[in-house]
């Protein structure tokens, strides 16, 4: 069972992504969101999104008219790499 549940609708692409940061942003290193999507693109963005990103799609599951994803949280590799983490320039507002 997922840590936290997210249910995206019918958003797609670059709303669907926004709103997984979010929810994630709560979330510890580990954790896992599940996302409901009804949008069948979905797929395609969240798969790409995981990889650029290395956060783990741990699965996809087609349920009746959507799509349930489980997502585990990791360290943001694209922050690790260029040393943003803890640079006061590119800290998130919040």
């Amino acid at each position: 069972m997922a840590d936290a549940t997210l249910d995206a609708g019918v958003e797609n692409c670059g709303r669907l992504i926004s709103l997984v940061v979010e929810a994630l942003a709560s979330l510890n290193v580990g954790q896992t969101l599940s996302v409901v999507a009804y949008d069948p693109s979905s797929q395609i963005d969240l798969a790409a999104w995981c990889r650029m990103t290395r956060h783990r799609q741990r699965s996809v599951t087609a349920v009746a008219d959507y799509l349930e994803f489980v997502i585990e949280k990791t360290r943001d590799a694209k922050e690790e790499i260029h040393g943003t983490r803890h640079d006061q320039q590119h800290a998130r507002q919040g």
